[in-house]
């Protein structure tokens, strides 16, 4: 079992099979950090889009509440971070940086000509990232 898991998650349906099955690498014990990328556009769009008196983070931790609850439904020790970048190089320099014995993230599963012409995150991420890399389909 890894005691330290990152997982970046998006909010989407696929970050939360990753999530869920995360449970089979951890325990009570692992201490998973949620990690949500936002990147430029992202931004324009959310102050475009929404109340001022509501905050990006907040806003954020919303799209990642059903994973948030997961993990406190089935007591894992867990907190969520927030950095700004492009999603695949930050999700890289985190997991690199930190001290993390695995990565666990889903694919949105881009066709051969799409992922060729613009990679994906859960490529890039396996390539270079110096941990062990768990994707999840």
């Amino acid at each position: 079992m890894y005691k330290t898991l990152l997982l970046a998650a998006d909010g989407s349906e696929n970050s939360f099979r990753a999530a869920k099955e995360s449970m089979n690498f951890i325990d009570e014990n692992t201490h998973v950090t949620i990690l949500n990328v936002i990147n430029a556009d992202d931004v324009k769009d959310d102050v475009l889009h929404n109340p001022q008196s509501e905050s990006i983070t907040t806003r954020r931790k919303e799209k990642l509440s059903e994973i948030i609850s997961f993990y406190e439904n089935n007591g894992i020790t867990h907190d969520v971070i927030f950095e700004r970048g492009v999603p695949a190089e930050t999700v890289v320099s985190v997991t690199n940086d930190g001290d993390f014995e695995a990565l666990v993230l889903g694919t949105r599963g881009l066709n051969n000509f799409q992922e060729m012409m613009l990679g994906s995150v859960s490529h890039k991420a396996a390539k270079r990232v110096k941990t062990t890399v768990i994707i999840v389909k």
